[in-house]
C-alpha cells in the first residue's frame, strides 16, 4: 500500500506527485522477527536541565514506556543506543568544532546524563550499544548482534528524529533491515525538523507508522 496520501497537507500536491512517478512510499511490513531499537532516550535529551534536550516531551515518553512493556511482553529483542565515554578529545571527535558545549560539564562528564528514565530503562537480559556518532551502526557491533538474535525488522523510537533515529534507519536499510519507525514515540528537539524526517524515511527508508497501529501488527492483529 502507497502511503502518499498520508502526507497531503504537509507536502504539497505537485511535490508528492513526484514522489509517486518515482514510486517511493511503498509499505515494507513486518518481517519474520522484529526486535526493538531505542535510539539515545537517556536525561541527556529528555530533560531541560540538559542544553541538549529542547523541551520535555511527556508524550514522547508515555510512547516510549508503552512499546518497551509490548516488547517485554512478547519476550522480543529490545537493544538500545547510548553515547559512549565523551571525556576525552578524541572521543568526542568533531563534536569538538560543530557542538559548542562540547567541553561542558553536562556533555562530557554528567553521569546522569547517559541513563535512562526508570519506565524504560534497560533491564540485564537487554542489549545496550554504545556509540560516539550519530549511527548505532558506525563502528559497533550491532549488526552481527541483530543477525545471531534472528532479526529481520528493527521497529525504531528514540531523540533525535532528525538526527540519531535518522541515521541508524538509513543504516539498518542499508542492511537490509525492514526498518518501521514509531511516530509517536520519536522526538526532537525542533518539531519542524522532526516532521520533515519522518516524511522523508517514511518515503524512502522505513514505514513510519501509528503507535497503535504498530502494536496492533506485532499482537498479530490486521
Amino acid at each position: 500500500m502507497n502511503k502518499l496520501d498520508r502526507w497531503k497537507g504537509y507536502v504539497p500536491d505537485e511535490e508528492l506527485e513526484v514522489y509517486r512517478k518515482a514510486g517511493f512510499g511503498e509499505r515494507i511490513g513486518l518481517g519474520a522477527k522484529a526486535a526493538l531499537l531505542n535510539i539515545d532516550t537517556t536525561w541527556m535529551f529528555l530533560d531541560p536541565a540538559y542544553d541538549m534536550c529542547g523541551r520535555r516531551m511527556p508524550e514522547v515518553e508515555a510512547a516510549l514506556a508503552r512499546l518497551t512493556e509490548v516488547f517485554r511482553r512478547a519476550d522480543l529483542p529490545i537493544y538500545y543506543s547510548r553515547r559512549d565515554d565523551r571525556s576525552h578529545p578524541t572521543y568526542r571527535g568533531i563534536w569538538n568544532y560543530k557542538l559548542g558545549s562540547a567541553d561542558t560539564f553536562q556533555y562530557r562528564s554528567d553521569p546522569r546524563a547517559d541513563e535512562w528514565p526508570p519506565a524504560f530503562a534497560p533491564r540485564p537480559q537487554d542489549r545496550v550499544v554504545l556509540k560516539n556518532k550519530p549511527s548505532v551502526f558506525f563502528g559497533t557491533p550491532i549488526e552481527s548482534f541483530l543477525r545471531y538474535d534472528g532479526v529481520d525488522t528493527l521497529v525504531v523510537m528514540g531523540v533525535s528524529t532528525s538526527g540519531c533515529v535518522r541515521a541508524a534507519v538509513e543504516d539498518a536499510f542499508s542492511h537490509n533491515f525492514r526498518v518501521i519507525v514509531v511516530e509517536q514515540a520519536c522526538g526532537d528537539r525542533s518539531p519542524s525538523a522532526h516532521r520533515a524526517n519522518l516524511f522523508d524515511m517514511d518515503m524512502k527508508f522505513a514505514d513510519v507508522e501509528d503507535l497503535d497501529f504498530v502494536v496492533a501488527q506485532l499482537k498479530g492483529q490486521p
